[in-house]
């Protein structure tokens, strides 16, 4: 008879094996059809993901669409709304109507920067117009009248940089405190006239458009609306891509932002000997992978690799094989022949 190999019981899986590009990030886009206002699609983001989407070109314009399918969504980008100096870092929608304030008649106007005045009543001004500053010091807990003239933003810097922040006035008690700061009005003799009232910045003022995750970008396709009510968040109409300022309370569904870091990810064919050991028990498994990353540190690898068994669709990762062995060599005297 002819020699015939052995049939040798193997067991084979496959080993995902992703390299992750641990220097780069992929902005993707989660829709949620949940209907909830503004600031808390925005909290439901962060908790979840990374943000409300920023939208920051047209390409990302494009995938946001495709996200939100047929859907008006609320989108990172809100109105900065009035905010003091000291609070400016808190990226969300302010309270307007919560807020304590004392504008003169008709203010605030589209002026973005806020001037006390000594009868204790507020304007909005350009910021870059020249006036005397009030500023708080956080170490004597006071407030000085500084007599130099400089724009809001100077201002602000002198204060932070001098004191600790442009004034803030929460309450009518210090709104009378910081106009008793503020020189009377004198008459002055030659032009036979009163001097203007006293005006001193104080830290109230309004940013512009901003995006929740602290993004920035010149991308803004805003739709025409006729409307000319003030409202501080958008949504997204997704059928056409353009934006529409809505009021925060409103409840839409939303999308939310997520920085992925890509991954090129590669399958490699395991094969073992059958042993006891149930190869497809999860315990089992974890400990090969175990082994394999202690075997990668041996040989220092560098990249962020990351390594998982792929399921296959019956649910196991490890299937049986018969593999037939080369029959042993012959030797003389001993070989069977026909």
């Amino acid at each position: 008879m002819m020699n015939v190999g052995l049939s040798l019981l193997m067991i084979a899986g496959l080993l995902d094996v992703s390299d992750l590009q641990s220097d780069q990030t992929i902005r993707q886009f989660r829709y949620v059809s949940l209907a909830k206002n503004w600031s808390d699609a925005q909290t439901y983001c962060r908790e979840r993901f990374s943000d409300l989407a920023a939208i920051l070109n047209a390409a990302n314009g494009t995938e946001a669409r495709q996200a939100a399918g047929t859907s008006g969504v609320w989108i990172g980008l809100f109105n900065g709304t009035w905010k003091w100096s000291q609070d400016e870092n808190q990226l969300s929608p302010g309270s307007s109507s919560s807020m304590f304030t004392v504008w003169s008649f008709n203010e605030p106007q589209d002026r973005k920067c806020t001037l006390l005045s000594k009868t204790g009543f507020w304007s909005a001004k350009d910021c870059g117009d020249l006036n005397e500053f009030l500023c708080y010091d956080g170490s004597s807990d006071s407030d000085v009248l500084v007599k130099q003239k400089m724009s809001w933003f100077d201002a602000q810097a002198y204060c932070r940089e001098t004191h600790t922040d442009l004034t803030t006035i929460r309450d009518f008690t210090k709104n009378y405190r910081m106009t008793s700061l503020l020189p009377d009005s004198t008459f002055n003799f030659q032009t036979l006239s009163m001097t203007p009232s006293a005006v001193a910045w104080i830290g109230l003022h309004r940013s512009d458009w901003v995006w929740s995750d602290g993004s920035s970008a010149s991308y803004w396709p805003w739709a025409a609306q006729a409307t000319t009510e003030q409202t501080d968040c958008v949504m997204m109409d997704s059928s056409s891509g353009s934006w529409f300022q809505q009021s925060c309370s409103d409840s839409f569904s939303f999308l939310c932002s997520e920085d992925v870091v890509p991954a090129a990810t590669r399958a490699l064919k395991i094969r073992l000997e059958a042993g006891s050991a149930d190869l497809n028990d999860a315990a089992v498994q974890e400990s090969i992978l175990q082994q394999l990353r202690e075997k990668m540190e041996e040989q220092e690898v560098t990249e962020e690799v990351k390594l998982s068994w792929r399921i296959q669709p019956d649910g196991k990762v490890f299937h049986r094989q018969q593999e037939e062995t080369a029959p042993p060599a012959c030797k003389a005297k001993t070989c069977d022949s026909v």
